[in-house]
């Protein structure tokens, strides 16, 4: 299949549409990140320094020998909806879209190019928590379980679209929030490669309805918010987030040369 993939140039969009790529190669992909965004309130500080050292941790896991050349070949599409947006999303003539974490919302006329349509993994379980960052949010309401929805965009709600799958996973309050974001992509990325295998194989994945009304849309944390987790003893970051991504990608690339050299051995 040709597949846009739609991101953000944060460490948690690129380690999960990497290990997308890394998992489903036979297929052909366009990617595009969101750019920069504008904010009207100033950020709090504690996600101004959270911003800093993600980016720094991006930029490593960017030079690592694992980070794929589709990402790092992604173009910045900031206005999916304009003429020109929905120009270059035609012109990569797509058999779908794959967003994860991509910061702008789709209208109609970019939901229509794909010909099977746009599946979004969500780093919430839904329809709990729509949103922005809704792992923190969780954390701070001390949820017992964090998870990942796997959904249809099918039209301009945010976080509103048939759920195809959930996958959840324990809370873990003494790791770090972006440890926490990170752990969810394993099975959330497996359910996407699932999803992608049904489509290429003929299936329709409609997904089911999220019932009108129910959950809680959250916005970007504010100094409230943030002063609150750190008062729960909650950490955003550790700086150590990269280590256990670069140990998994190695784990997972010495796996897959065992698979090779066990395949070599086996009569045809």
């Amino acid at each position: 299949m040709n597949i846009i993939l739609l991101g953000h140039a944060d460490l948690a969009s690129l380690y999960a549409l990497n290990s997308l790529v890394a998992q489903c190669p036979e297929h052909r992909y366009t990617a595009f990140t969101s750019g920069t965004l504008a904010s009207k309130d100033p950020m709090p500080g504690a996600l101004v320094e959270l911003a800093k050292l993600d980016a720094d941790m991006c930029s490593e896991f960017r030079d690592g020998d694992c980070f794929s050349d589709v990402l790092a070949s992604a173009q910045s599409l900031s206005e999916p909806n304009s003429a020109a947006g929905l120009k270059t999303l035609s012109e990569c003539d797509p058999d779908l879209i794959v967003s994860v974490r991509y910061r702008r919302i789709l209208r109609d006329g970019a939901i229509a190019v794909p010909r099977q349509g746009v599946l979004n993994l969500h780093s919430g379980i839904l329809p709990d928590y729509r949103g922005v960052m809704a792992t923190f949010w969780a954390m701070l309401n001390a949820e017992p379980e964090i998870g990942s929805t796997l959904h249809r965009i099918v039209d301009s709600g945010v976080d509103t679209g048939p759920v195809i799958g959930i996958s959840r996973t324990a809370m873990r309050p003494t790791e770090s929030y972006l440890a926490n974001l990170l752990r969810l992509y394993s099975d959330g990325v497996a359910m996407l490669v699932d999803a992608i295998a049904a489509l290429g194989c003929g299936k329709r994945l409609e997904g089911t309805a999220q019932a009108t009304g129910c959950g809680s849309y959250f916005s970007t944390p504010d100094n409230d918010a943030t002063t609150a987790f750190a008062a729960q003893n909650l950490c955003l970051a550790s700086g150590m987030e990269l280590d256990a991504i670069s140990a998994q990608n190695r784990e997972t690339r010495q796996k897959s040369l065992s698979h090779e050299s066990l395949d070599s051995h086996i009569p045809k």
